[in-house]
Protein backbone atom coordinates (compact mmCIF):
# COMPACT_ATOMS: atom_id res chain seq x y z
CA UNK A 1 0.00 0.00 0.00
CA UNK A 2 1.36 2.90 -0.89
CA UNK A 3 3.94 2.30 -3.78
CA UNK A 4 3.39 1.53 -7.55
CA UNK A 5 4.46 -1.94 -8.84
CA UNK A 6 7.75 -0.94 -9.35
CA UNK A 7 8.65 0.64 -6.77
CA UNK A 8 8.00 -2.64 -4.61
CA UNK A 9 9.77 -5.15 -7.08
CA UNK A 10 12.52 -2.94 -6.35
CA UNK A 11 12.23 -3.22 -3.36
CA UNK A 12 11.35 -7.31 -3.39
CA UNK A 13 14.76 -7.42 -5.27
CA UNK A 14 17.02 -5.73 -3.14
CA UNK A 15 15.63 -7.65 0.20
CA UNK A 16 15.64 -10.89 -1.22
CA UNK A 17 19.37 -10.84 -3.46
CA UNK A 18 20.38 -7.25 -3.38
CA UNK A 19 23.62 -6.71 -1.84
CA UNK A 20 23.89 -4.18 0.98
CA UNK A 21 26.46 -2.03 -1.24
CA UNK A 22 24.41 -1.66 -3.64
CA UNK A 23 21.98 1.39 -3.45
CA UNK A 24 18.05 0.36 -4.29
CA UNK A 25 18.43 2.29 -7.52
CA UNK A 26 20.57 -0.10 -9.20
CA UNK A 27 17.39 -1.91 -10.19
CA UNK A 28 16.04 -0.80 -13.72
CA UNK A 29 12.25 -2.17 -14.18
CA UNK A 30 11.36 -2.30 -17.54
CA UNK A 31 8.32 -3.49 -19.20
CA UNK A 32 6.08 -6.44 -18.30
CA UNK A 33 6.65 -9.63 -20.18
CA UNK A 34 4.00 -11.67 -19.10
CA UNK A 35 1.12 -12.04 -17.21
CA UNK A 36 -0.28 -15.18 -15.72
CA UNK A 37 -3.78 -15.80 -13.58
CA UNK A 38 -4.34 -18.58 -11.32
CA UNK A 39 -8.10 -18.87 -11.36
CA UNK A 40 -8.32 -21.28 -8.18
CA UNK A 41 -6.86 -22.84 -5.32
CA UNK A 42 -5.23 -24.78 -7.70
CA UNK A 43 -1.11 -25.03 -9.05
CA UNK A 44 -2.57 -24.45 -12.55
CA UNK A 45 -1.45 -20.97 -14.06
CA UNK A 46 -2.97 -19.62 -17.33
CA UNK A 47 -0.98 -16.98 -19.57
CA UNK A 48 -4.99 -15.69 -20.23
CA UNK A 49 -7.80 -15.21 -18.36
CA UNK A 50 -10.53 -17.77 -18.80
CA UNK A 51 -13.78 -15.64 -19.83
CA UNK A 52 -15.77 -17.41 -16.79
CA UNK A 53 -13.46 -16.46 -14.38
CA UNK A 54 -14.23 -12.57 -12.83
CA UNK A 55 -12.42 -12.76 -9.77
CA UNK A 56 -8.77 -14.67 -10.37
CA UNK A 57 -6.82 -15.56 -7.35
CA UNK A 58 -3.67 -14.59 -8.18
CA UNK A 59 -2.32 -12.64 -10.74
CA UNK A 60 1.62 -13.08 -11.91
CA UNK A 61 3.75 -10.59 -14.03
CA UNK A 62 7.16 -10.99 -14.93
CA UNK A 63 9.01 -7.67 -15.55
CA UNK A 64 12.01 -7.38 -17.61
CA UNK A 65 14.87 -6.04 -15.10
CA UNK A 66 18.00 -4.38 -16.49
CA UNK A 67 21.06 -5.24 -14.40
CA UNK A 68 24.08 -2.34 -14.03
CA UNK A 69 27.42 -3.42 -15.67
CA UNK A 70 28.89 -4.66 -12.71
CA UNK A 71 26.60 -6.34 -9.94
CA UNK A 72 26.59 -8.00 -6.80
CA UNK A 73 23.96 -10.33 -5.72
CA UNK A 74 23.45 -11.50 -1.98
CA UNK A 75 22.29 -14.94 -2.35
CA UNK A 76 20.94 -16.75 0.89
CA UNK A 77 23.10 -19.79 1.59
CA UNK A 78 20.60 -22.51 1.86
CA UNK A 79 19.35 -21.44 -2.25
CA UNK A 80 21.03 -21.66 -5.33
CA UNK A 81 21.76 -19.17 -8.28
CA UNK A 82 21.49 -20.79 -11.48
CA UNK A 83 22.46 -19.26 -14.91
CA UNK A 84 20.42 -21.37 -17.80
CA UNK A 85 21.13 -20.33 -21.34
CA UNK A 86 17.52 -19.63 -23.58
CA UNK A 87 17.96 -22.70 -25.43
CA UNK A 88 17.55 -24.64 -22.34
CA UNK A 89 14.18 -23.12 -21.30
CA UNK A 90 13.14 -23.36 -24.49
CA UNK A 91 10.05 -26.09 -24.87
CA UNK A 92 11.03 -27.78 -21.29
CA UNK A 93 7.97 -27.89 -19.63
CA UNK A 94 8.57 -30.96 -17.77
CA UNK A 95 12.13 -29.39 -15.96
CA UNK A 96 11.53 -25.76 -15.41
CA UNK A 97 7.63 -25.68 -15.27
CA UNK A 98 5.35 -23.60 -18.23
CA UNK A 99 6.23 -19.98 -16.52
CA UNK A 100 9.78 -20.37 -17.17
CA UNK A 101 10.25 -22.40 -19.90
CA UNK A 102 7.99 -19.65 -21.82
CA UNK A 103 10.51 -16.95 -21.34
CA UNK A 104 12.28 -17.67 -24.62
CA UNK A 105 9.30 -16.73 -26.48
CA UNK A 106 7.83 -13.83 -24.54
CA UNK A 107 11.94 -12.16 -24.28
CA UNK A 108 11.97 -13.01 -28.42
CA UNK A 109 10.07 -9.62 -29.14
CA UNK A 110 13.05 -7.73 -27.35
CA UNK A 111 15.88 -8.90 -29.44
Amino acid sequence: PGESEREGLTRLLTAKIGSSAGSPGDWEVGEVVSKWWRPNFDTALFPYLPPHITKPKEEMKQCLVRLPETCTFAIPTDKNLVAVPLFDLFDNTARYGPVIASLPQKLSRFT
